[in-house]
């Protein structure tokens, strides 16, 4: 029994309150998302991971008809050994991107000629006003018209009419090709900005030899894909 302010209660249980905020918890834990940056995998490639039973997160919550999955950093750190999954930081952004280039995954064009519009209008800090590498990303696709040439495969969207709706396109090329870099850490987006901006990491680390290699692999991998 216990009396406050005059009054007697009894207690019939105690229960253990969390004082703890969310963030205070879990703000250090990887959500899937995440991880699939952290492990230059996609997050399709994690789920199948976790249905398979390779990797389990560490906690779980219900989130309607869905669960929200975090993975503590020290889960992080056990599964990349125990799938000898390889570190990737600022000391690797240059080869892996130079990997990523080399694996020439290209379903559609839409990296070759927006690689090459970043690089044209990157300035010496690694940024580009998105607005001039969409001007060029729109022409390159427009001159393909002009001259009677086929835009892309049949199941790219850009036509005469699309092409002229800079917010749509503008939407995307930054779902792709523009998220393929970003996942891979290799570029960032400022919408406040107006900025695609390079990893500094991997600026830092590129030449102008390197950026030179670059645009001649884009070139050569553009006449390649429209044979």
């Amino acid at each position: 029994m216990i009396e406050i302010d005059g009054i007697t209660e009894r207690v019939e249980r105690i229960v253990e309150v969390d004082i703890h905020t969310f963030e205070e918890k879990y703000g250090d834990y990887y959500s899937q998302e995440q991880l699939a940056r952290e492990y230059f995998v996609n997050t399709g490639t994690i789920t199948s991971w976790i249905r398979k039973g390779k990797i389990a997160p560490t906690v779980e919550f219900p989130f309607g008809s869905k669960k929200i999955s975090l993975f503590s950093p020290e889960d992080v750190e056990k599964y990349r050994k125990e799938l000898n999954i390889q570190e990737h930081n600022d000391d690797t952004v240059r080869d892996d991107f130079f990997v990523f280039l080399e694996e020439r995954d290209y379903s559609l064009s839409y990296k070759m000629p927006f690689l090459l519009s970043f690089i044209d209008h990157m300035d010496t800090i690694g940024d580009a006003k998105i607005e001039d590498v969409l001007t060029d990303y729109i022409a390159f696709y427009q001159d393909r018209i002009d001259k009677g040439l086929p835009v892309d495969r049949p199941s790219c969207p850009y036509n005469a009419e699309t092409l002229k709706d800079r917010k749509m396109i503008k939407s995307s090329m930054l779902t792709n090709p523009f998220e393929k870099f970003e996942r891979k850490r290799f570029m960032y987006y400022s919408k406040d900005l107006g900025v695609i901006s390079l990893n500094h990491a991997l600026l830092a680390k590129m030449s102008e030899g390197d950026w030179e290699r670059v645009k001649g692999q884009m070139r050569e991998d553009l006449e390649r894909y429209y044979k």
